[in-house]
């Protein structure tokens, strides 16, 4: 009887997952995790990625992330999800199926009947992209870099003039830079503004090239600014992103990085090198900088468009900022939360530190143009400090960043202290002063002694010299040094913890027969 009901509770639990996996996405996503193991940023930028490719009318893509087949083998397994959810464009079955059982360490690419591409393509990608990370425990990296390839083997596979007829058309003012059939008027380094439908004022391009020419003065990469007005019916902005990016990146061998804005729909794209966004933070920073510039193209375009070209020129020269460091010790903390208190006591000291480290190398703004300062080295910053600044550096009391800005001429100097046997000098003020010490009288346990101090400056050779006298010997009673006491909880309070619905799927109705490409790790 016992087995029995087991093997029924089994049973029931196969057809629950089954049955949460066959449902589909809501409209607007395109992938699913149901393990929880996927980061939210990851999640969201592969929806962004597949509505990118859905709008073009190239394909459609989807995602499941669950924990097991239940038995049932994955290549038939996810064929079914995959013909339940109906991946791919009605009439065309262009989709193509990306599937983790990671309980069973299991993994598919399924292709629709109609798909431009090849199970020998989609085996390189499963071995390269999405094999490759999991043995390397990235369920995150394997999602995205899977896709990406994928997108990359669709898009290659079908030239953008034979969009699915049954989306919408795009304008015919845009509709030749979508199919690449013309080409966009940039006249970089001149300007770096290219406006297909004369969206903006002369005073808005005007101030847009102002802001590229920064990022082009420091030789660092090139930032294009596209600005349109669509008939609305469509969403060109993703392919004209892409489609300038593709033309401007063959004129340079810098990183290029593009802002398209279509003021009528009120919709943006932030296009970045694909090197500049790898981790699930990064690509959770580029989210939130293309959704704060599609939330102010409603108020305040150019406000918008110059804040997106601020976060565009730090990833391409410095690359986007890492995660609060705050942040990411409360998370390890949590992790060690329980342990040793000597473990909390260690993990506070070394957490400190980083926080210190984070928080000096952290990009500093002008408070002038408000753009990005850059740090320089240790022989181009001693011309902006004196020369007591640069004895201190010298002898090594205190060290000195600067922080230039090249468009107001300014530099921003900021003092480190260090630990050091030298002392502030009366003369020059600069902690470059040396003590040497010379016993004359020694101590007893009966009498206190007398020495000399002799101090010179390494800087201004100021000398001085006092006598001092010590004080008397004692006899040490043993006693017991208090030990650690543990701090973790007073630790982790220091931190913060970080902490539209519609019954219609994204897909058109594509069926599969079950072609692809299968990996294990």
């Amino acid at each position: 009887m016992k087995l029995v009901t087991l093997l029924m509770l089994t049973v029931a639990a196969g057809a629950l997952a089954n049955s949460a996996d066959m449902k589909p996405p809501l409209a607007g996503r395109f992938g699913l995790d149901h393990t929880g193991k996927l980061s939210t940023a990851s999640l969201q930028e592969f929806n962004r990625l597949a509505a990118e490719l859905a709008s073009e009318g190239t394909g459609q893509i989807g995602l499941l992330v669950t924990d097991t087949t239940g038995g049932v083998q994955p290549r038939e397994y996810a064929t079914r999800v995959f013909n339940a959810w109906g991946i791919g464009h009605a009439g065309t079955n262009d989709g193509v199926f990306l599937f983790f059982a990671l309980n069973d360490r299991k993994s598919e690419i399924v292709l629709g009947t109609g798909a431009t591409i090849n199970s020998g393509q989609t085996m390189v990608v499963m071995r390269d992209d999405i094999v490759a990370n999991m043995k390397k425990g990235s369920l995150d990296e394997a999602v995205l870099a899977g896709a990406r390839s994928l997108i990359q083997l669709m898009r290659a596979s079908r030239p953008a003039a034979t969009l699915n007829p049954n989306l919408p058309a795009i304008d015919p003012v845009l509709s030749p830079y979508a199919t690449g059939q013309q080409s966009f008027a940039e006249h970089s380094p001149h300007s770096w503004v290219v406006d297909v439908s004369d969206a903006l004022s002369k005073s808005d391009r005007a101030a847009l090239d102002v802001a590229a020419s920064d990022v082009y003065s420091l030789n660092k990469g090139r930032i294009f600014f596209l600005a349109m007005k669509s008939a609305g019916n469509d969403r060109p902005v993703y392919t004209l992103a892409r489609r300038l990016k593709r033309q401007v990146n063959t004129l340079s061998r810098l990183p290029v990085a593009v802002i398209a804005v279509d003021l009528t729909t009120n919709e943006a794209a932030i296009e970045l090198p694909e090197a500049r966004v790898v981790s699930p933070w990064e690509i959770s920073q580029l989210t939130a900088a293309h959704q704060a510039l599609e939330v102010s193209l409603k108020s305040n375009h150019l406000k918008g468009m110059l804040d997106a070209a601020r976060f565009a020129q730090q990833a391409l020269v410095g690359g986007i900022p890492p995660r609060p460091m705050p942040e990411v010790l409360n998370e390890a903390f949590q992790a060690h939360k329980g342990k040793a208190p000597w473990v909390a006591g260690m993990f506070g000291i070394t957490g400190l530190l980083f926080i210190r480290r984070w928080n000096r190398k952290r990009t500093r703004y002008c408070e002038h143009c408000k753009h990005a300062r850059q740090l320089l080295g240790e022989a181009a910053d001693d011309a902006h400090l004196d020369s007591g600044q640069v004895a201190e550096e010298r002898v090594g009391s205190v060290d000195y960043d600067v922080w230039w800005c090249g468009r107001c001429s300014d530099a921003l100097v900021l003092r480190y202290g260090a630990i050091s046997s030298y002392q502030q000098c009366p003369s020059c003020q600069a902690k470059t002063a040396k003590s040497d010490t010379t016993t004359i009288i020694s101590a007893t346990y009966e009498t206190s002694g007398l020495e000399r101090v002799r101090q010179r400056c390494q800087h201004c050779s100021h000398e001085t010299s006092f006598d001092r006298t010590t004080a008397r010997l004692t006899r040490s009673s043993s006693s017991s040094d208090s030990s650690w006491s543990s701090s973790s909880s007073s630790f982790s309070d220091s931190f913060s913890s970080s902490s539209s619905s519609s019954s219609d799927s994204s897909f058109g109705g594509g069926s599969s027969s079950g072609d692809g490409s299968s990996g294990s790790w």
